[in-house]
């Protein structure tokens, strides 16, 4: 099987891979103990926490580590909610943002919060105007992810973050899908949720950045993990591994998204005369890595199930979604039917993928549209 769902997950890096076997054995002390195992655990994620702040060029005390990049985008989220709603209860979004930025304001929802959405262009992005019309005395927080994850498209953070903070307006961003791949203009931000699966490390890590200088209230009361932040025992090996992959991912991080931005333009130059694929998502401010396709006339799920029987993982868009029957919220906000929305398809590049596995799927989906 050759792998095509790089947004999905990405395999471990061998340095993560050994960092966590080693500190897996040597520090499996739990960091909140006293004695010295606890201690020598409680070092190593403390040295992973400023080895990422150093990337992000942020304070150390700025980051928390969670169990994922979903439940660091329900704790900022919440925690921020709920400590500013003195000034308001309005929070502002796009109906196109992760699945997991919905569960939090759905719940915030339940204590009165009023959630509004900002209306996207035709490829995703944020309209300006109509951003700046929804902003009134009431608005407090705005989550807008910096990467679609369905179609790729990028949002400008900085002056979407310079308006909002001009009208001191809270910015939290889902970067799970940039982080490691793209700038992240992080002094704009209240906020941002980080995941170490998407880039190399292992599952079951998140990372959550709050300012400094901003209250946020803890979802669980008077727990004392991650200054409070969230409850349970850290994980450290996973803890050292993520940093040792994000350490060694960003240092390539310019260099391998031109690779794959020339891999994801060879991949388009092959279908160039193939007027049933369309490519959702802005053609020039979208994820260097990501694909985003439609085939007119066939659904999404047949296409992934045909790849995967010829030995291609590709998907039908975000993970998070797989059970879920309904069409894609992302095409459906842009104005998309709901039969188009069923034709999507994610084809996503990483380290691992080359020249030759691009031309062996280009082979196989021509054979697709001819059959179909």
């Amino acid at each position: 099987m050759i792998y095509f769902d790089y947004s999905a997950t990405t395999p471990m890096s061998d340095i993560a891979i050994e960092t966590y076997n080693r500190v897996a054995r040597t520090f499996f002390g739990n960091s909140r103990s006293l004695h010295t195992h606890g201690q020598e655990s409680a070092d190593i994620v403390e040295y992973s926490r400023q080895s990422l702040a150093q990337i992000l060029n942020c304070r150390p005390e700025e980051l928390y580590f969670t169990g994922s990049g979903s439940e660091s985008t329900f704790l900022a989220l919440t925690g921020l909610a709920f400590a500013h709603k003195h000034k308001g209860k309005t929070i502002l979004t796009t109906r196109g943002e992760h699945h997991s930025v919905h569960q939090a304001l759905h719940y915030l929802e339940g204590f009165n919060f009023t959630i509004k959405y900002i209306p996207v262009d035709e490829f995703g992005r944020i309209q300006m105007t109509r951003l700046e019309h929804l902003l009134d005395d009431d608005v407090i927080l705005a989550s807008i992810g910096h990467a679609n994850s369905e179609v790729g498209t990028i949002q400008d953070l900085t002056a979407i973050g310079q308006l909002l903070r001009k009208n001191d307006v809270l910015f939290h961003s889902d970067c799970v899908q940039t982080f490691g791949k793209l700038p992240i203009p992080l002094a704009l931000l209240s906020s941002m949720s980080a995941s170490a699966h998407k880039c190399y490390g292992p599952k079951g890590v998140g990372l959550t950045f709050i300012q400094s200088r901003l209250p946020w209230n803890p979802f669980f009361q008077g727990t004392t993990h991650e200054g409070g932040f969230r409850a349970g025992t850290v994980d450290t090996p996973a803890i050292a591994a993520f940093a040792a992959a994000a350490e060694e991912y960003f240092r390539e991080q310019n260099k391998e998204m031109n690779r794959l931005s020339k891999l994801r333009l060879h991949f388009l130059q092959a279908f160039e005369q193939e007027k049933r694929i369309i490519l959702e998502g802005h053609k020039v401010e979208r994820l260097p890595f990501h694909l985003a396709l439609r085939i007119k006339g066939i659904e999404g799920q047949l296409l992934m199930l045909e790849c995967n029987r010829r030995g291609f993982s590709i998907s039908t868009g975000s993970a998070c979604r797989v059970g879920d029957t309904n069409p894609s919220s992302t095409l459906m906000s842009i104005g998309r039917t709901k039969e188009e929305a069923y034709e999507l398809i994610r084809i996503t590049f990483g380290r691992w993928t080359t020249l030759q596995d691009i031309d062996k799927l280009i082979v196989a989906i021509h054979e697709i549209l001819e059959r179909y």
